[in-house]
């Protein structure tokens, strides 16, 4: 076992390294600076993904019953009226396991108690530990990324086993579940959706626009306007048919897109601002960028929406 650090002033201790060329082998590694003990009681992001020791919880709206559970991934972050959360559990956290998803924007501030969690699960003693081991064939583990005002942070990783206990997982499913059901902030509802604006932006001078206006008969057309190196700007229309309109509203509604808006930074510097804009039949228009940080399971969402405007229109 190697015990050198990979720089001298960062604290990284390299625990195991695959040599180059070999197949398979695990990468692991030890943040000694990570703190063990979090002071901070203000979290601003929460997002652990754990496979977990199969076990049985109380089922929810199910008196006397319980369920299997094998798997969680919560997700919460603080909006301007609330919390946006993400949350997704099943019996197993094979990809072909049966899994329910769902997201929610809500009135309450869920943080409080996801402090209280995270310090009486002492979540932060493997706060620091990354481990890697090439070639599974699925992630038998999970990743913990919570984040504190203060610029604390828990972070850690290993795709070869549990991350957190079967109770931690059980707690988490309790928590969400709980808080998802609150009370709900008001977002427009996506049947009163009459155009969506994307807008690309390059850095040197080129652009992609396109408009899709939705037509009272469910159909749609979509505009678009690009730019590249030279000065010729090319423009496009063409019809949307009902069925891809529906698809993607279907879209918005399962990613909570029209919740992303406030959502923080993923913290990635892109080279292209890219945005969309939904404008609704009162008027009302929300704005969403592309570089928003949202769970990896709904975080296609934009892409889907600018594929079809963009690409296949």
């Amino acid at each position: 076992m190697e015990n050198k650090q990979d720089k001298p002033d960062d604290g990284v201790v390299i625990l195991k390294k695959t040599e180059p060329g070999m197949c398979g082998g695990t990468d692991a590694s030890q943040d000694t600076k990570a703190p063990k003990e979090i002071l901070s009681e203000d979290m601003i992001l929460f997002d652990v993904t754990s496979a977990l020791s199969r076990g049985y919880i109380p089922s929810e709206g199910k008196r006397n019953s319980v369920e299997k559970l094998g798997y969680v991934s919560a997700f919460a972050a603080p909006v301007s009226n609330g919390t946006f959360l993400f949350f997704e559990k099943g019996d197993s956290f094979q990809k072909r396991a049966q899994k329910t998803r769902s997201w929610a924007y809500v009135k309450e501030d869920v943080f409080p108690s996801l402090v209280r969690f995270v310090r009486d699960r002492d979540i932060a003693k493997s706060n620091g530990f990354h481990s890697t081991t090439h070639g599974l064939p699925e992630n038998f583990g999970g990743s913990v990324d919570i984040r504190y005002a203060s610029g604390e942070k828990i972070s850690f990783s290993n795709n070869q086993q549990s991350i957190i206990t079967l109770a931690a997982g059980a707690e988490i499913a309790n928590l969400f579940t709980k808080a998802m059901n609150g009370e709900k902030v008001e977002l427009p509802v996506v049947s009163s959706l009459k155009e969506i604006r994307f807008e690309e932006l390059r850095k040197n001078g080129g652009f992609t626009k396109a408009v899709l206006t939705i037509q009272p008969d469910g159909t749609g057309i979509n505009a678009k306007q690009s730019k590249y190196d030279d000065p010729k700007i090319y423009e496009s229309e063409k019809p949307i048919d009902a069925e891809t309109v529906v698809a993607i509203k279907k879209n918005i509604e399962d990613t909570g897109i029209l919740a992303w808006s406030d959502l923080p930074s993923n913290g990635f510097s892109y080279r292209i601002d890219k945005q969309l804009t939904f404008v609704f039949d009162d008027g009302r228009e929300i704005i969403v960028k592309n570089d928003r940080l949202v769970p990896d399971q709904i975080g296609r969402g934009f892409f889907n929406i600018e594929l079809e405007m963009t690409t296949k229109h």
